[in-house]
């Protein structure tokens, strides 16, 4: 691969909505939605969080090559996520009106892979190269105390993304076969995650999609079911989540938050987040 072939795919990096809409549905722009629910955990005495929100300030990328072979290029992009979880608090007990907006800074990483293969051998980089596949987007803040462990996804028509382990298909999102899973605007979409974890309190687990400029597309998946097996619990969370209407490629982060990242006032935020891509026609 030559320079200049390589800053072409810089440009495709850098341009084509499968790789450049995953952040957007991770910024709330602000807290919002009375949608928490974290088991019996309070914010110490102030009682149970009002509202939520992650709010992004920066996103660093960078993006590196392996040359497999001289048909095939991986590149990983990675990127850094700097912000502040903004949570709206009660005073006191009594009341939920007069409230108290308590910010915590957070940096969150995610990486993902693309896949281009070569199609001819000209000066023209544009006739070289073509994005192949991509793979799905793993990030969350480092030493997350709550890891994702499968994701589905199904629609009233058949269409279906079911993953188990990041790790288990690289390429689960081919552009030719297998496609990334095309949705008709404002169908149902029924999404079930499951996690695990060693606390018996439930997390708090939430389905976002959306473009830029819309906040506000973030949907609760409620726990369903439970399993423990030794000194772990496999949580299962469920909900039907209707697609938005504007066509195009997008990204759906399912995303899991640790309960007290919301309810103690000196907890950390503790976050992990898988995103897969899909078609709204």
């Amino acid at each position: 691969m030559t320079s200049k072939e390589q800053v072409y795919l810089e440009s495709i990096i850098e341009g084509n909505n499968l790789l450049t809409t995953d952040v957007i549905p991770l910024d709330d722009g602000d807290a919002y939605a009375t949608d928490y629910r974290g088991g019996s955990t309070k914010i110490g005495e102030r009682g149970f969080p009002l509202r939520w929100g992650r709010v992004i300030h920066n996103v660093c990328k960078s993006v590196s090559f392996d040359e497999q072979t001289e048909e095939c290029v991986i590149a990983t992009i990675s990127r850094t996520i700097n912000g502040i979880m903004k949570i709206s608090a009660p005073y006191q007990l009594s009341t939920r009106m007069r409230h108290a907006i308590i910010e915590k800074p957070f940096v969150e990483h995610s990486v993902r892979k693309a896949q281009f293969s070569r199609i001819g051998r000209t000066k023209d980089p544009s006739k070289n190269w073509k994005l192949h596949a991509v793979s799905l987007v793993r990030g969350g803040t480092e030493d997350a105390n709550v890891l994702i462990d499968e994701l589905t996804l199904k629609t009233g028509d058949g269409e279906m993304i079911s993953l188990k382990s990041p790790n288990e298909n690289i390429w689960p999102f081919g552009l030719d076969d297998p496609r990334v899973a095309t949705v008709e605007g404002e169908t149902d979409v029924d999404v079930a995650v499951k996690l695990k974890t060693s606390d018996f309190e439930p997390t708090m687990v939430v389905l976002r999609s959306g473009f830029k400029g819309e906040w506000g597309q973030r949907t609760l998946l409620p726990l369903k079911s439970e399993n423990k097996s030794g000194n772990r619990y496999l949580h299962t969370y469920e909900n039907t989540v209707r697609a938005q209407a504007k066509p195009g490629v997008f990204h759906a982060v399912v995303e899991a938050i640790h309960r007290e990242t919301l309810c103690e006032l000196d907890g950390a935020v503790s976050t992990s987040f898988w995103g897969v891509p899909y078609v709204i026609q």
